[in-house]
């Protein structure tokens, strides 16, 4: 399930982004657990509590892919962007682990993946260095490149994804020029990847058509959310950061899950045993949440030895999917059997990740597929 309600205006999206980076984040405990005698066989059950904090998530997985239009009419926009992309990146990096990557369409020319996620921002902004040419006609091929994005880019487990286009005309959306919208869709779907559009300038190209609503539109079309979009930088942070802040605003699933990373040695399985002002349906709890208040939800974590080995993984706080907390789980020392364990006394959150060197760990899989 993808998020809902991406965005809910500046006003609002403003606001959440400052309560993120002001209130208390998303939590998952306790934020840690060990096991040194869990024997092959052997079972053991903890309870877990998830807090859904009204100020947001700040250990969320953020994989951003931006996607330009690079044809003759982008030139000066396509400069103020590069110069735009360092802050960003800053404005979006309050929500946890991010990582992003560019790419292109033109028209014949498009490249969905032009250089592909990366954690390292600088690297992104660095080679962030082609620039704009052709065109002359419309539509292009956006719909092209944000297939080709959703499709192939390196989308890591768990993450909470967004492509945001960026341009000033229409989309191709007849074969074999351009895939059709509804697979374009399909794409996006498939990957739980949410697409926002910034018009990036306004041009009058004649009485022929109407630019305002052509570049809104091909993006409506494909089930994304269109803004008008500034060459101001503040302004691009701005509208970028409020549509990643607005995407949590709502959600209806809750659950946790190590995402097969325990794999091969432990097993786990859940069981939602708390939904605040929701329903409990096997390991999920379900229910029209916003983030006005606290919400908290509690579930019962099996950790089952199926094989030998020292593994430590994380297990995830998830909404709606995407990764919003992680905690760390140890196990050590399998044997024979007859082992049960207990809780080690929990580390803050914030504690372990600085002793581990890891402000933010690997993720793992947003949602599982066959």
């Amino acid at each position: 399930m993808t998020h809902k309600n991406l965005l809910r205006g500046a006003a609002v999206g403003a606001a959440f982004a400052l309560s993120a980076t002001i209130a208390g984040a998303d939590s998952i405990s306790p934020t840690t657990y060990s096991n040194d005698s869990l024997g092959v066989g052997d079972s053991v059950t903890i309870s877990k509590t998830v807090v859904i904090e009204a100020g947001g998530p700040s250990d969320a997985l953020i994989d951003v892919m931006f996607i330009f239009d690079t044809t003759g009419s982008m030139g000066a926009a396509l400069a103020t962007a590069q110069t735009a992309a360092a802050d960003i990146l800053t404005g979006i990096s309050g929500f946890g682990d991010l990582a992003s990557g560019v790419g292109f369409y033109n028209d014949p020319a498009f490249d969905g993946v032009l250089q592909d996620l990366s954690t390292n921002d600088a690297t992104t902004i660095g080679n962030f260095s082609f620039g704009a040419s052709g065109g002359g006609d419309f539509p292009e091929k956006g719909n092209s490149a944000i297939e080709d994005a959703a499709n192939n880019a390196s989308w890591r487990p768990g993450s909470n994804r967004f492509i945001v286009a960026l341009g000033d005309s229409s989309f191709l959306d007849i074969p074999p020029g351009g895939p059709t919208d509804e697979d374009v869709q399909t794409a996006l779907a498939d990957n739980d990847v949410e697409l926002i559009g910034l018009r990036f300038q306004n041009f009058d190209f004649g009485s022929s058509r109407s630019n305002d609503d052509n570049f809104i539109e091909s993006i409506e079309s494909l089930g994304g959310t269109a803004l008008s979009g500034s060459t101001d930088p503040d302004d691009l942070v701005e509208i970028i950061t409020d549509g990643i802040s607005g995407s949590f605003d709502t959600y209806t699933e809750v659950t946790v899950d190590d995402l097969d990373a325990g794999l091969p040695e432990i097993d786990v399985s859940v069981v939602c045993t708390g939904a605040d002002s929701g329903v409990c349906d096997g390991a999920t709890a379900i229910g029209d949440y916003d983030r006005t208040s606290d919400r908290t939800f509690t579930f019962d974590v099996t950790f089952t030895r199926v094989a030998d080995g020292d593994t430590t993984f994380t297990t995830n706080a998830l909404v709606d999917g995407g990764i919003v907390a992680r905690e760390i789980d140890t196990f050590t020392g399998g044997g024979s059997g007859g082992g049960g364990g207990t809780p080690v006394i929990p580390l803050p959150a914030g504690v372990w990740l600085l002793l581990g060197g890891l402000g933010t760990l690997g993720a793992m899989r947003r949602r599982k597929t066959a």
